[in-house]
C-alpha cells in the first residue's frame, strides 16, 4: 500500500508539473517549451523506471544549438526545486549527458565550488530515498568535477579508441609546456580520487536507474584513464630526453606525489577493470614503472650524497694532518762553511687538493742552507 500510494502521488505531481510548465512557457519559443516538457517527462517520480531515452535524447539534442543554454537552465531549475531523490537522480543523469554532449555552450563550473548546490540534499520520505540522497549529493559533486575537467583541458574529455586519434591526442599534449601537463594531470587524478569516494548503491535500489549511473561513471573513468596515460607517457619521454631542462627544474621526482595518489585509487577502482581489462592493465603497469624509476632515482641520489660526504670527510682529515706537521729550522755548527747564499734544492710546485677551497693556491717550497 505505501508503494502504491507513493506511485499515485508521484503521477499526480508529474501531471501537475507538466501542466504548470505548459502554462509558464506558453509565450516561450517552441524549442524552449519542448525542452522543458521533455525534461519533465524524462524525470518522473517513478522509482523503478530510468529516464526515458527518447525524451532525454530530445533534451540533449539541443546542447550544441542556440538553445543549449535553455537546456542547461531547465535541468538546473529542475534540480533546484525538487525535493524527491528519484527526480534529482534522473535529472542528474540528464545533466550528465548534456555535459558530455556539449562542445561550446557549456564552459564548466568553477573549481572547488558546490555549483549544483545539492550538498544538503536529503529526502526523508522513506528509508530508500534517505539512502539514495547520499548518492545524489555525491553525484552532484562528481558532475562539478567532471565539468571542471572540460575547463582545464579546453573541451570535454574524449579520446576515441582509434590509433589515429590517440596519436593526434599525444601530439597535441606534446606541444604543451611541462607545467601545463602537470596541472592537467593533477586535475584528472583528482577526478579519480572523487570516484573512489562514491557511496554504496542502496541494497534496495538495484535497478536500471543505478545501472545507468554506474555505466556513465565507468565511461568517464576509462576516458580519463586514457588521458592520464597519454600525459604520463609524454612526461616520461620528455624527462628521458638528453639535455631536457624544463622551466622550474621539473624532474621525475615531481611526478611521485601524483603516482602515489594514483596507486591509492587502484584498489577502489579495480571493480571497473572488467570493462576494459587490457587498458587498465597497461595503465597501472605504466604507473608502477614510473614510480619504480622515481625510487631508483632516489637511491642513486642517496649513494651520490654518501660518496660526497665521505670525500669531504677525507679531505678534512688530510687538511688536519697537514696542519699538525711541525716546521723546524736546521742549523750548521761549522762556522767556516756557513754562507748567506740561498741554494735551490729540488724545488717544485705543490698543490693541495682541498674540496672546500681551504688551500687551493700553489706554494713554493725551497730549502735554505
Amino acid at each position: 500500500m505505501p508503494k502504491l500510494k507513493a506511485l499515485i502521488i508521484g503521477k499526480v505531481k508529474d501531471k501537475a508539473s507538466i501542466g504548470k510548465a505548459r502554462l509558464l512557457h506558453s509565450f516561450s519559443s517552441k524549442a524552449v517549451k519542448y525542452i522543458n516538457l521533455a525534461l519533465l517527462k524524462s524525470t518522473t517520480h517513478n522509482p523503478y523506471k530510468p529516464p526515458r531515452i527518447d525524451y532525454v535524447s530530445a533534451v540533449v539534442s539541443y546542447s550544441n544549438s542556440p538553445h543549449g543554454p535553455a537546456a542547461f537552465a531547465a535541468a538546473l531549475w529542475r534540480l533546484r526545486v525538487t525535493k524527491n531523490a528519484f527526480v534529482a537522480t534522473k535529472t542528474l543523469i540528464v545533466f550528465h549527458k548534456l555535459i558530455k554532449s556539449s562542445r561550446d555552450m557549456f564552459g564548466g563550473f568553477d573549481r572547488g565550488q558546490n555549483n549544483l548546490k545539492l550538498n544538503d540534499f536529503t529526502d526523508k520520505s522513506s528509508k530508500l530515498t534517505l539512502e539514495l540522497s547520499q548518492w545524489v549529493r555525491w553525484y552532484a559533486l562528481y558532475l562539478d568535477r567532471l565539468s571542471w575537467i572540460s575547463k582545464v583541458l579546453g573541451s570535454f574529455p574524449s579520446l576515441p579508441e582509434s590509433s589515429k586519434e590517440k596519436a593526434k591526442e599525444k601530439d597535441c599534449v606534446s606541444s604543451y609546456q611541462t607545467k601545463n601537463i602537470m596541472r592537467q594531470t593533477d586535475s584528472l587524478v583528482a577526478f579519480f580520487e572523487h570516484i573512489c569516494t562514491r557511496p554504496e548503491i542502496p541494497p534496495l535500489y538495484q535497478d536500471k536507474i543505478a545501472d545507468e549511473i554506474r555505466e556513465l561513471v565507468i565511461q568517464d573513468y576509462f576516458t580519463v584513464m586514457r588521458l592520464v596515460m597519454v600525459r604520463l607517457q609524454v612526461l616520461s619521454e620528455r624527462l628521458a630526453k638528453p639535455g631536457f631542462e624544463p622551466v622550474g627544474g621539473f624532474s621525475l621526482n615531481d611526478l611521485r606525489p601524483v603516482l602515489v595518489r594514483l596507486e591509492e585509487c587502484k584498489e577502489s577502482l579495480s571493480e571497473f577493470f572488467w570493462c576494459s581489462k587490457r587498458l587498465a592493465e597497461n595503465f597501472w603497469c605504466l604507473v608502477e614503472k614510473l614510480k619504480d624509476e622515481t625510487v631508483k632515482d632516489d637511491e642513486e641520489m642517496v649513494e651520490l650524497s654518501g660518496s660526497v660526504q665521505t670525500t669531504v670527510k677525507d679531505d678534512i682529515e688530510m687538511v688536519e694532518l697537514a696542519g699538525s706537521s711541525q716546521t723546524e729550522w736546521v742549523t750548521f755548527d761549522d762556522s767556516e762553511m756557513a754562507t748567506n747564499e740561498v741554494v735551490k734544492w729540488n724545488s717544485e710546485w705543490v698543490t693541495f687538493d682541498d674540496s672546500k677551497g681551504l688551500m687551493n693556491e700553489p706554494v713554493w717550497l725551497s730549502l735554505c742552507t
